[in-house]
C-alpha cells in the first residue's frame, strides 16, 4: 500500500469557512485542537456571523476551545515538530465540552521518537478501557496540537525534551514505500547508416533495462542488441539479478548477475549473492564524512558553523556541552569555523579541521558488503570462485579503520588500512597482502617449471586537502607500490587461465607504481581557475611507464566563457602526442531568456600537425523546451577538408526520439533513434520519454492533461495516468499536480503529495478529482438566509460545498437533478434539504466553461423542492 501523503481538501470551501471563523474569532487559519477546558472559554456574538440577524445562528459551541473541526475520520498526514513522520486515517473525536481531538493510537505512538525516559508518569497509560487512544493535550499539556482542515495535516508540537535526537534529514523507514507490482522496460535504439567511397555500412543497436517489482522484491536485466552488416548479430546480456532492501539493517540483498561496490578492492563482474549496506538509506546528513563538533556554552547560545564565507549549520543549544554531528558533507573539506555567541552577546569562536578521503567515515559509522559467487569475465575460459567481504567504521572523530578479504581457487588477499583526517589534510593509508598458486607455467627461458606460489605485498597512500584561504584544493593524491609477488585478484585470474594455457605467467602484466594527482588552483580578483591532473603507472614484467598528464585554465569575462587546456600522453613504447583545445562560449541572446542559444568556438592542434576549427550552435525550443537542435561547422587540414552536422531531438509526451546528419569530404552518415520508459501496471501501460530505475505512478483519474511535477512533458495521458522519474530513494519526494489544462468541470482534492520510495520502486501516487458542474443557490430557511459556514453534502454524504454569506450555497454537483443536505449543527433544526435541476444548456458547455448555474430556493425539513 503507497504510504504518499495524502493531503486532500475535505471540501470545496468548508475549509475556507473555517479559516474565516478561525480568522475571525482566534487570528489563525489553522485549526487547533484545544485541551479540555482548564482556563477561559470563548464566547461569541452570532451577529459576526448573521449579518442579516436571521434566526438560524450557527452551532459556535464546538469553537469555544479553538477552530475545530468535525468529528469524524480523515486521512491525514502526521508531522511531529515539523517533520513528516506517517500519513493515515486519524479518528478525531469530541470531548463533554464539544472541542475536538485526535485519537493518538499505538501504531502512530511507535513512530513518534519519544524520549520514553523523560516523559512524565502516565501519559502513555490508557484512559479508558479498550483500544487505547492517546488524548495527547489532555496527557501532555506542554504540547501542540494544530489540525489544518484545509491540508489534512496534524501538526504534533513536543518539548525537546521529550523527544530524542533525530538527524537532519531523518525519514522513517515506516514512510519507505516498496510501491506496486509494474513491469517495467527503457529501451535506447538507435540506427546508424553511413556511405564513404561507394560504400555503404548499417547498423542497430537495441539497449534494454528491464524489470519486474513484486512487492519489495525487484527483478532485473540490462542488456543490448547488435547488429551491423557483414557482422555480428547477437543479444548480449550484461546482467540479470533479484533485489530486496531490507531496512532493518540499512542494506540490500542481491541474487543474480552484478557486481562488487569497489569500496576497498577493484570492482569485480559476478554470478552469486550479495549483502551490502547502503548509504542513502541514512539521512543526508549522515551521509559521507564530516567531523563531530563539540563545545561549550555558558548560556543559551546561538551557534554557527562556516566554511569559508558558506553558512553549512546554525542552531541553539542550551547551556553546558553540546554536540552537533549531523553536518552535511562538503566534499573533500575545508577547514570549519565554529562561533558561539551568547545570549549576553559575546562570542567566542574555534576552528575544526575538516578533509576527507573516500575511506573517511563518521564516529560510529559503518560500511559493509559481502560477496559469494563465480567472477564473471569473458576474457577466461572458466569460472573461478570469489568470495568477497569488506566493512568499514568509523572510530573515532579522526579515525576510521577498515578491512577486507577476497578469496577463490588458489588465491586470497587480506587488506588492513585506517583513515585519519589531520590538520593539514586527511590521508588513508592500507596494506594487502596476496598470495596466488598458479600451477605449473613455463619461465622466460622457455623452461618448465613445476608449481609456483607468487605472493607479494600492494601499499597504498592517498591524501587530500582543501585550503579555502587560499582557494586551493588538492582533491586527491594517490600512490600505489605493490611488489614483484604481488597480484589484484583479476589480475590473478587471467595469470592463472594464461598459466593453464601453456603460456608464461609474465604474459600477464603486474603492476608496481602506481600515481594520480588531481588539483585546483582559484587565482584571485576573478583571474580564474588553474587545474592539473595526471598519472603514471609501470609495471613489473614490462618496460617502459604509462604516463598522462593535463592542464587547463577557464575564465569568464562579461558573458563569453573561454578555457585553455593541454593535454600529454606517453606510450609505454615510448611515443608521446600533446594536444591543445582553446575553446569560447557565448549566448546569442539574453542569458536570462529559456531558449538563447549557445555559441561554443573550438580550436585544436596538436605534435602530428593536425589544426581544426569548429562552430557549434545550440538551443532549445518549445514551451516546455521540448525540441532540442545543433548545428556544427568543422575544417581541419591534412586533407580532412569541411563538414558539417545537423541534430535535433525531440521529446514527445510518450518517447524522445533523435536525428543527425553529417556531410564531408567524401562521406555522408545519418542517425536516428528513439529512447524511452514503457511501465505495465494494474492501469494498463504508461509511457515517458525519461529513462530512470525508481519512478511515482501518478493516477489523476479525469485530470487528463494536468501538468505533473516540474518535470517538462510531464502529463496526465487520456487514461489518467502519469510517470515522475528521477526520485531520490529514501527520501521524500514532491509530487505536485498543476490543473491547467484539465477539463473546466474538473476538480482535485488536492495538488500536492510526497513519496519516500525504496531504490527501484514504481510508488502510486493517487489524486482524488471531483468532477461536476458547479451551482450556486440563493437558499433560506423558514424565511431567512441559511447560516454562515453550514456544510453542504450531496446524496451520499460526501461534503461537496458550503454556505457563505447572505445564505449563498455554493456546491459542485454531479448529477443533473438532485437533493443537498445543509447542516450547521447536531439538531434535527440545524439541517434541512434544497434541491436542484441543472439547465439542459449549461450542462453541454460544462466542459469548456467555468460558468455557474445559479438558482434561487428554499432549504426545507424533509422533501424539497427546487
Amino acid at each position: 500500500m503507497s504510504k504518499s501523503v495524502h493531503t486532500g481538501l475535505r471540501s470545496i470551501l468548508s475549509p475556507v469557512a473555517l479559516a474565516i471563523l478561525s480568522a475571525l474569532c482566534f487570528g489563525s487559519a489553522h485549526a487547533q485542537t484545544a485541551a479540555p477546558a482548564t482556563g477561559e472559554s470563548v464566547e461569541f456574538d452570532p451577529v459576526f456571523l448573521n449579518n442579516n440577524g436571521g434566526a438560524q445562528p450557527v452551532d459556535l459551541s464546538r469553537f469555544a476551545h479553538g477552530a475545530s473541526a468535525l468529528p469524524g475520520t480523515y486521512r491525514t498526514a502526521v508531522y511531529v515538530n515539523d517533520g513528516l513522520i506517517d500519513n493515515r486515517d486519524i479518528e478525531f473525536k469530541a470531548r463533554p465540552d464539544k472541542s475536538v481531538y485526535p485519537c493518538l493510537t499505538t501504531e502512530l505512538i511507535k513512530n513518534i521518537a519519544f524520549n520514553f525516559d523523560a516523559l512524565p508518569a502516565g501519559v502513555l497509560t490508557p484512559g479508558a478501557p479498550g483500544q487505547f487512544c492517546l488524548d495527547l493535550q489532555q496527557k501532555l499539556p506542554e504540547a501542540q496540537v494544530n489540525f489544518d482542515s484545509g491540508e489534512q495535516r496534524l501538526d504534533l508540537v513536543i518539548p525537546q525534551v521529550y523527544m530524542l535526537k533525530t538527524a537532519r534529514g531523518t525519514v522513517s523507514p515506516e514512510l519507505w514505500d516498496s510501491g506496486v507490482t509494474a513491469a517495467m522496460l527503457g529501451y535506447n535504439v538507435n540506427g546508424y547508416t553511413s556511405e564513404s567511397r561507394g560504400q555503404t555500412f548499417n547498423s542497430l543497436y537495441a539497449g534494454v533495462n528491464a524489470g519486474l517489482n513484486v512487492g519489495a522484491w525487484y527483478l532485473r536485466h540490462n542488456g543490448a542488441y547488435n547488429r551491423m552488416d557483414n557482422g555480428q548479430n547477437q543479444y548480449s546480456n550484461i546482467n540479470t539479478y533479484l533485489q530486496r532492501d531490507i531496512p532493518l539493517i540499512k542494506g540490500r540483498a542481491q541474487i543474480g548477475q552484478s557486481n562488487t561496490l569497489g569500496l576497498l578492492f577493484d570492482t569485480l563482474p559476478f554470478t552469486g549473492v550479495q549483502l551490502a549496506s547502503d548509504e542513502r538509506m541514512l539521512p543526508e546528513s549522515l551521509r559521507g564524512y564530516a567531523p563531530d563538533i563539540r563545545g561549550i556554552a555558558r548560556t543559551n547560545a546561538r551557534v554557527t558553523v562556516r566554511q569559508g564565507d558558506q553558512v553549512l549549520y546554525e542552531t541553539t543549544v542550551t547551556p553546558g556541552e553540546f554536540l552537533i554531528n549531523d553536518l552535511y558533507p562538503t566534499g573533500y573539506g575545508g577547514d570549519l569555523e565554529v562561533s558561539v555567541r551568547e545570549a549576553d552577546g559575546t562570542v567566542q569562536t574555534f576552528r575544526v579541521p575538516y578533509a576527507s578521503v573516500a575511506q573517511l567515515l563518521r564516529p560510529g559509522a559503518s560500511r559493509y558488503a559481502f560477496t559469494a559467487g563465480e567472477l564473471r569475465s569473458d576474457n577466461l575460459r572458466g569460472k573461478p570462485a570469489l568470495y568477497q567481504g569488506t566493512y568499514q567504521y568509523g572510530l573515532t572523530n579522526a579515525i576510521t579503520g577498515y578491512g577486507g578479504l577476497q578469496a577463490s581457487q588458489d588465491y586470497y588477499a587480506l587488506q588492513l588500512g585506517a583513515a585519519v583526517g589531520t590538520p593539514i589534510g586527511a590521508l588513508a593509508f592500507d596494506v594487502t597482502q596476496a598470495r596466488t598458486h598458479l600451477g605449473s607455467s613455463t619461465d622466460k627461458q622457455g623452461q618448465h617449471q613445476p608449481d609456483n606460489n607468487l605472493s607479494g605485498q600492494s601499499y597504498q597512500l592517498s591524501y587530500s586537502k582543501a585550503i579555502t584561504e587560499t582557494n586551493s584544493n588538492l582533491s586527491l593524491a594517490a600512490y600505489r607500490f605493490s611488489t614483484d609477488g604481488y597480484m589484484d585478484f583479476m589480475t590473478a585470474m587471467q595469470t592463472r587461465d594464461a598459466v593453464a594455457q601453456g603460456f608464461s605467467a609474465d604474459s600477464v602484466w603486474r603492476a608496481k607504481n602506481r600515481i594520480t594527482v588531481t588539483a585546483g588552483q582559484g587565482l584571485p580578483e576573478n583571474w580564474g581557475q588553474l587545474y592539473v591532473s595526471g598519472s603514471v603507472q609501470n609495471y613489473w614484467n614490462r618496460e617502459g611507464s604509462e604516463k598522462q598528464y593535463q592542464m587547463g585554465y577557464n575564465n569568464q569575462f562579461k558573458r563569453l566563457s573561454y578555457g585553455l587546456s593541454v593535454s600529454r600522453t606517453y606510450s609505454s613504447i615510448g611515443s608521446t602526442q600533446t594536444n591543445y583545445l582553446l575553446s569560447f562560449s557565448l549566448p546569442l541572446g539574453r542569458s536570462d531568456q529559456t531558449h538563447t542559444p549557445q555559441l561554443r568556438i573550438d580550436l585544436t592542434h596538436d605534435t602530428s600537425g593536425r589544426t581544426g576549427q569548429q562552430v557549434a550552435v545550440s538551443g532549445s525550443a518549445g514551451a516546455e523546451s521540448q525540441f532540442s537542435y545543433g548545428v556544427t561547422a568543422m575544417n581541419a587540414n591534412q586533407g580532412q577538408g569541411t563538414s558539417g552536422t545537423l541534430s535535433g531531438n525531440y521529446r514527445t509526451p510518450a518517447t524522445a526520439v533523435s536525428g543527425t546528419y553529417s556531410n564531408g569530404k567524401g562521406y555522408q552518415s545519418a542517425s536516428a533513434g528513439v529512447n524511452g520508459t514503457i511501465v505495465g501496471h494494474a492501469g494498463g501501460m504508461t509511457f515517458t520519454p525519461y529513462t530512470s530505475d525508481t519512478l511515482a505512478l501518478v493516477e489523476a483519474k479525469g485530470a487528463e492533461g494536468a501538468s505533473v511535477s516540474s518535470y517538462p512533458g510531464v502529463k496526465i495521458d487520456s487514461r489518467g495516468y502519469a510517470l515522475v522519474p528521477y526520485l531520490n530513494p529514501y527520501q521524500l519526494n514532491e509530487i505536485s499536480l498543476d490543473p491547467k489544462g484539465t477539463a473546466a468541470d474538473v476538480e482535485l482534492d488536492t495538488t500536492l503529495q510526497k513519496v519516500a520510495p525504496y531504490s527501484g520502486a514504481v510508488v502510486k501516487v493517487k489524486y482524488q478529482t471531483k468532477r461536476g458542474q458547479p451551482v450556486l443557490i440563493m437558499a433560506t430557511y423558514r424565511g431567512e438566509p441559511l447560516p454562515f459556514g453550514a456544510d453542504v453534502l450531496d446524496s451520499k454524504g460526501n461534503s461537496v460545498g458550503s454556505v457563505g454569506q447572505g445564505g449563498q450555497l455554493y456546491a459542485r454537483v454531479a448529477e443533473d437533478q438532485g437533493q443537498l443536505q445543509v447542516k450547521w449543527g447536531d439538531g434535527g433544526e440545524m439541517q434541512c434539504q434544497v434541491g436542484y435541476r441543472l439547465l439542459p444548456q449549461a450542462k453541454a458547455s460544462a466542459n469548456t466553461a467555468t460558468a455557474i448555474q445559479r438558482f434561487t430556493s428554499a432549504c426545507q425539513n424533509g422533501t424539497a423542492g427546487s
